[in-house]
């Protein structure tokens, strides 16, 4: 079964403009079949698991965080958990304002403190073609790092497999996924 999802929004649960119920509405609307809420660890409100267990959608709802990590300097990472999966995404990697010999390095440093799934060929949806490259030895995801009403729906993964959250980021793991772009 063909899935479209984006594993990288935020809602009001930290810096995001809409509530996960409002995400979850403009994603569907769009014709996405799955998406991960990943609000900010250091930025997370009280009771935000709770918020997320209440959006009532026939999307299929991942519920993760994006993690700041510290690995020669800061980066962001996000979690996602399935039933028994998870998986560790490198955020926007356009975003930080790095070499791509430093950008490898703290690829490596990341992984060896993180079991790094994919990294994020994106900055705010938009494509970064510099990465998609070999050297970057992780497969490459695009997602739109949505923060409001006018990021969702600029990038996105489509995938063959079953529709289920451990089926979904198992195919992400192997690869077995197309970027697209609006």
């Amino acid at each position: 079964m063909f899935l479209k999802g984006c594993l990288h929004s935020h809602t009001s649960c930290s810096d995001g403009k809409l509530t996960p119920q409002d995400v979850a509405n403009a994603y569907q609307n769009r014709g996405f079949d799955f998406i991960a809420f990943t609000d900010h660890d250091y930025l997370l409100k009280p009771r935000s698991e709770e918020i997320y267990q209440q959006v009532r959608s026939d999307l299929i709802l991942f519920t993760g965080v994006e993690l700041t990590v510290f690995a020669k300097g800061y980066v962001h990472i996000s979690r996602v958990p399935g039933e028994k999966e998870v998986l560790h995404i490198l955020n926007h990697l356009g975003q930080y304002n790095l070499t791509l010999p430093q950008i490898l390095s703290r690829i490596q440093a990341i992984a060896e403190m993180v079991p790094l799934d994919t990294v994020e060929i994106t900055a705010n949806g938009f494509r970064c073609k510099e990465y998609e490259i070999p050297e970057i030895p992780y497969p490459k995801i695009a997602a739109d790092d949505s923060h409001g009403t006018e990021g969702i729906g600029r990038a996105w993964i489509e995938l063959d497999a079953k529709r289920t959250k451990d089926s979904i980021l198992r195919a992400i793991k192997r690869g077995d996924f197309w970027n697209c772009y609006l």
